[in-house]
């Protein structure tokens, strides 16, 4: 299935993207947090992890044009299925920075 191989890469870059999210988000979290207050790069770090869900979200949309554009219909169907997936992580993730 040599259409799945970009798709590897996508999920590599997602998955690698939602790991930065999450280690921004992670010391400004007050239930994870070491202190009460916010460290130094507080705004930076939200910053840096909007910026990457936009990263995030175009990579869903180059992964859905993608899978979309497959002939065969059961590999377009796992496809679209694996954005389905990721899309719901990226839900998760991005509440997070809200």
């Amino acid at each position: 299935m040599s259409s799945s191989i970009p798709f590897e890469r996508y999920d590599e870059e997602f998955l690698s993207l939602t790991e930065q999210v999450t280690s921004k988000l992670r010391p400004l979290d007050p239930s994870t947090a070491s202190s009460t207050s916010l460290p130094p790069t507080a705004e930076a770090d939200v910053k840096m992890a909007h910026n990457l869900l936009l990263q995030a979200d175009d990579l869903l949309k180059q992964m859905g044009l993608e899978a979309r554009g497959v002939d065969d219909a059961a590999v377009k169907r796992d496809l679209l299925a694996k954005v389905s997936c990721s899309v719901v992580l990226f839900i998760v993730v991005g509440q997070r920075v809200i």
